[in-house]
């Protein structure tokens, strides 16, 4: 950053937004995240454009998600069909949590454990 030392920047100067390039003065007016400074209303979820301060979100390769945004983008467990948050299990060319890929005759988890599949694909 340059500085002009006959005007200094003023102590309500917070820093350029890492959004629209701006700068950031006034109290109340900017915010803080993933190491940067917003605008407030700047400072929005890459998707649906909600403003996220105060409000939980996640930082994927520095860019804001709301949670309901973030979920929405994750994949889904081919047997239950909810997004699946932490481990994947892959096989047979679909996603999987690892509880829900399990043997169809005897329903034990197959995580880890050498399987086969049937003519029918399961």
């Amino acid at each position: 950053m340059l500085y002009d030392m006959d005007n200094p920047p003023s102590k309500d100067y917070f820093g350029r937004c890492a959004r629209c390039g701006e700068n950031v003065v006034g109290e109340g007016t900017g915010c803080t995240a993933m190491d940067q400074v917003f605008h407030v209303n700047c400072f929005t979820c890459m998707i649906c454009r909600n403003e996220l301060r105060g409000q939980p979100f996640y930082a994927v390769e520095k860019k804001a998600y709301c949670e309901p945004c973030y979920i929405n983008t994750l994949e889904q467990c081919s047997v239950c069909a909810k997004p699946i948050m932490e481990r994947i299990l892959r096989a047979t060319g679909k996603a999987y949590h690892p509880h829900c890929f399990t043997c169809v005759i005897c329903s034990r988890s197959l995580d880890g454990i050498p399987f086969t599949v049937d003519a029918g694909g399961n």
